[in-house]
């Protein structure tokens, strides 16, 4: 009886940790309302931030980076338009804003993605509350193995077939793997450091960039940093590393009071 008992367990332990199909869909009004667009001059992707406050964002590092990742956009090039799903047309509630100041961690290392994190200031404040712009909510507990979860990137359509070509913003869901998967599936570099989350995408058709946002229980939970392939038996699987925000709080909380802008001709690539 103990036996079977261990057996049932082992079972039930297999099927929650196990990969559910991600599904691509596009999000509605409401389901993500902290999520806004990041527009720069060179437009090389629709990047995504999320609305610490009414003047400040959080994204990822290279959203704010030339293409080279050697130098800061100038702020007033910057956009930021919130409270809105779509390019076009433009949303009743859709917000834009100029930018003040730009915070990229002093530690960010492009070859290695870590400490992928900018704060962004802007000149003007969202109008809060709203219907459509809320403050984010970080994630702060340890989630387990096999927990489910929601990645919001924006879509910008490259082939026919699309119900529409406006750029617009999606979801997927994911579950959270093990790091040990990922670092077994990547053992050539060991960059899946404790600040990450491990994800499997069990179909790959869709892309991501660097910054696309990961939601668990409503809350933001990591900032996604690189994506790869691994084969095994001759069988394909994609995973996707994410660092959490819960690691870098202080950092962070130190930006939304920062005086001095960021030093004139840093540059990442240097260190």
């Amino acid at each position: 009886m103990a036996k079977c008992s261990v057996v049932v367990l082992v079972l039930l332990v297999a099927g929650a940790l196990g990969q559910t199909p991600a599904e691509l869909r596009d999000t509605v009004p409401g389901e993500f309302p902290s999520v806004v667009v990041i527009k720069t001059p060179t437009s090389r992707q629709y990047c995504l931030g999320t609305v610490l406050n009414a003047y400040h964002v959080l994204t990822a590092a290279p959203c704010v980076l030339t293409s080279d990742n050697m130098r800061i956009f100038p702020p007033r090039l910057v956009r930021v338009i919130g409270g809105d799903l779509a390019i076009m047309p433009v949303g009743l509630h859709r917000q834009t804003r100029t930018v003040e100041h730009i915070f990229v961690h002093e530690n960010y290392r492009p070859h290695t993605n870590e400490n992928s994190f900018a704060v962004i200031r802007l000149a003007e404040p969202f109008h809060l509350p709203s219907n459509a712009i809320e403050e984010v909510q970080i994630q702060t507990r340890i989630l387990p193995d096999g927990h489910p979860c929601d990645v919001v990137r924006w879509f910008r359509p490259a082939g026919t077939g699309e119900p529409t070509t406006v750029p617009r913003q999606q979801a997927f869901n994911v579950n959270i793997q093990n790091r040990d998967i990922c670092i077994s599936r990547r053992p050539w570099e060991l960059t899946i450091r404790e600040d990450l989350l491990c994800m499997e995408l069990s179909i790959d058709d869709f892309d991501t960039i660097e910054g696309d946002l990961m939601f668990c229980d409503g809350r933001l939970a990591a900032l996604l940093s690189f994506r790869w392939t691994s084969t095994r038996n001759n069988v394909q699987t994609g995973f996707i590393a994410a660092t959490q925000p819960r690691f870098h709080i202080h950092w962070i909380d130190q930006q939304l009071n920062r005086t001095q802008p960021m030093p004139e001709g840093w540059n990442p690539v240097e260190f």
